[in-house]
């Protein structure tokens, strides 16, 4: 068995995007001149008027991000219970999901934003606007990214790409624990992987081959058994004139595959490997480039089934501790 190692790359960044901030850590004003952002495309981060606020223990960081993914919109006390402590709330959760709310509270009034969490009838809602969080401004630019290419510009729906890629400082939420934040962090970080596919396309598109090899090695290194990029990898290599190294990038990831998976690498791959050892001049894979609505209503399937099984999940758990309640309350005698 192969070790393979994992290595977290950062695409570099086009600056000329307008309105479109090329690190999470700019921040933004808000209607009152208040500058500050909220960062969880990587490590949690709160920086206010220049100044990081440290989130202190990790049921205030996790507290923090799941209202952070929902910002503006409430979120249950049973929720926010569940993604907490999961399946092992303790019997005073309620409680202590107040104390850990008012201790967020104070964190973020020391960094310039009281009053920004409301209580609601069923729960809490964190009221800052969508553009001061980075994971909402990188899929606002996924969406800005997908209207450029579908009208056909396909320079500036890379600039919006490496703009948007640009944001990301490490695995999405790292560092917390919670199940529920890293179901929905694997999403985010499928989402990245999935932007960087369709930016080297259109790279390949227009003919940048050279520039993106060293991102594409940095890349496959990083998502080693995503077939895409290992083929938009190799296109790149023949495309630049180094068929050698692109054969032997499908000799590695052949040997990968047996090695670790006990597979053969899929069709795609292998025909390309064929076209590369046949020098077709027209050989292009930079991988299928969906009409922009197909791919935003393909992403809206997707997160609404992720959320229907999270839902399903959570309905099954709190059925069992209600079966657990009753059970315990119901008297020897009458079973």
């Amino acid at each position: 068995m192969t070790l393979v190692t994992t290595y977290y790359f950062q695409v570099g960044v086009y600056r000329d995007v307008p309105n479109a901030s090329p690190r999470g850590s700019e921040m933004q004003p808000d209607a009152t001149g208040r500058e500050f952002s909220f960062n969880i495309l990587g490590p949690l981060e709160f920086t206010s008027a220049g100044e990081e606020t440290p989130i202190s223990g990790a049921r205030q960081q996790t507290l923090l991000t799941l209202l952070l993914l929902d910002v503006g919109r409430t979120l249950t006390g049973a929720r926010l219970i569940d993604g907490i402590w999961g399946g092992r709330a303790p019997q005073t959760a309620d409680a202590q999901l107040r104390i850990c709310v008012s201790r967020l509270r104070r964190r973020l009034a020391d960094g310039g934003l009281p009053d920004v969490i409301s209580t609601e009838p069923h729960g809490y809602r964190l009221n800052v606007p969508e553009d001061h969080v980075d994971v909402h401004r990188f899929r606002d630019l996924l969406e800005r990214s997908g209207r450029a290419e579908a009208d056909g510009d396909a320079a500036h729906a890379v600039r919006l790409l490496r703009t948007a890629l640009g944001l990301w400082r490490g695995r999405a939420a790292e560092g917390l624990s919670s199940p529920l934040v890293r179901a929905v962090a694997a999403r985010l970080d499928e989402e990245r992987a999935g932007a960087l596919e369709r930016c080297f396309a259109l790279e390949l598109q227009l003919g940048r081959h050279h520039r993106i090899i060293p991102e594409l090695v940095a890349s496959t290194a990083e998502h080693p058994f995503r077939e895409g990029l290992h083929c938009q990898l190799m296109t790149a290599l023949y495309h630049a004139g180094r068929q050698v190294d692109a054969l032997n990038v499908y000799q590695e990831v052949k040997r990968r595959f047996s090695e670790e998976l006990g597979i053969d690498p899929s069709q795609r791959l292998r025909a390309l490997e064929m076209k590369i050892l046949a020098q077709q001049p027209e050989l292009h894979d930079g991988g299928p480039v969906l009409p922009h609505e197909a791919r935003t209503r393909l992403a809206a399937l997707e997160r609404e089934n992720a959320s229907l099984r999270a839902e399903r999940q959570y309905i099954g758990r709190l059925m069992v501790r209600l079966m657990a309640h009753h059970d315990a309350r119901v008297p020897s005698e009458a079973l």
